[in-house]
């Protein structure tokens, strides 16, 4: 009962950003049928699973809610929610909706965009607290910079890792890569395509890609600054994967240090 009430709480904050109802109930549909997928994947990996471990895994390795909130926000913007509304409007003058319409379209474009500075801003800053000589905001050593260099095609998509670090925080000792995906089409962006992905070493050790320190997107990419927990300093190679398709396969060489 617990994880069943975890579940419907993560449901809740994940799509409590989109103002639109059919748009929300749609998402909501989507997450918890990919959830329902991540468990039954796992209940077939591991047969001596308990479905209710499970569940509680495949909750976990869905990412923060807070986090998909902002996304989904931004992804959902309520137009035809508006445009019928907008229509009754119309009942009272043409012109005054169209003035309305007009300084509400500006007000809200001009909010996004100060948002979508304000995250730049914050997301550069953290870059340069990972892998440059900038100062961290969170409690952390930096223990080395990584040289890294790999990318690989996945679908109509390219997944590459640019940079890598490797930290000592209060719960451990952990690496942070930046990954990104760009897609061919911009048309094509999946916001969720990180949440598919998942990493192990040569150490025979499987992590889970969620938690991000700093995230930044463009029109046909996304990139994350993300964060794996207890990765070993005598593992030398990390393994990008697809949960489901086979043929990725992207090599971090984990060797190659450079002085932080």
């Amino acid at each position: 009962m617990k994880h069943i009430m975890g579940m419907y709480s993560w449901l809740n904050i994940a799509v409590s950003g989109i103002r639109f109802g059919p748009d929300r109930e749609a998402v909501r549909r989507e997450l918890t049928e990919h959830m329902e997928d991540k468990t039954a994947d796992l209940l077939r990996i591991f047969p001596d699973m308990t479905e209710e471990e499970a569940q509680e895994r495949a909750l976990a390795g869905m990412g923060d809610a807070w986090e998909l909130k902002k996304e989904l926000a931004k992804v959902h913007t309520p137009w035809l929610g508006w445009l019928w509304r907008c229509t009754q409007v119309l009942v009272w003058g043409l012109l005054v909706f169209s003035l309305i319409a007009a300084l509400g379209s500006g007000v809200v474009l001009l909010e996004n965009q100060t948002y979508l500075w304000k995250e730049a801003r914050q997301s550069r800053a953290v870059g340069r607290a990972l892998y440059e000589d900038g100062v961290p905001d969170w409690e952390g050593e930096r223990l080395a910079v990584l040289q890294v260099d790999g990318e690989e095609r996945l679908g109509r998509a390219v997944i590459s890792v640019s940079k890598a670090a490797r930290w000592r925080e209060p719960e451990g000792d952990c690496l942070y890569l930046r990954l990104r995906i760009t897609w061919d089409r911009p048309w094509e962006v999946n916001f969720m395509a990180i949440s598919c992905l998942r990493a192990e070493d040569d150490l025979g050790n499987s992590y889970e890609i969620n938690a991000a320190r700093a995230m930044q997107e463009g029109w046909n990419w996304r990139q994350r600054d993300l964060l794996l927990e207890g990765v070993p300093l005598d593992a030398k190679v990390l393994r990008i994967r697809h949960v489901w398709r086979e043929e990725l396969d992207l090599a971090v060489d984990l060797t190659r240090e450079v002085t932080p």
